[in-house]
């Protein structure tokens, strides 16, 4: 006879209407397997653009200070310049890094 004392780790609620994952549970999905939402999964990420080169700063400036008016518009520093390609370098970096993770786990497609 089973131990009605011990309570499995992931299970469903009594009625069916919720699935429980408890602390130390784990839910996995192995690979082919998706998570999907009334049978659909989520759709694929807007296309990324090209990644972004950029020469890294001589020393990283993120005091960013307004942009100067005298022709053309620009950075008050190279550094300054250099500074912000390297954040919006890594912002894509880590969005890939993201997508591929979401994709590998069937999140999305």
């Amino acid at each position: 006879m089973a131990d009605e004392s011990v309570q499995p780790l992931v299970y469903l609620e009594q009625g069916g209407a919720k699935f429980i994952v408890a602390s130390g549970g784990t839910i996995d999905i192995e690979t082919g397997g998706k998570v999907l939402t009334n049978g659909t999964q989520a759709t694929a990420l807007t296309t990324k653009l090209t990644t972004l080169t950029a020469t890294a700063p001589g020393s990283a400036d993120y005091a960013i200070q307004d942009l100067t008016n005298t022709g053309p518009y620009g950075f008050v520093s190279k550094d300054e310049g250099n500074s912000v390609l390297a954040v919006i370098i890594n912002l894509q970096t880590r969005v890939n890094e993201l997508e591929s993770k979401l994709q590998a786990l069937g999140l999305i497609a």
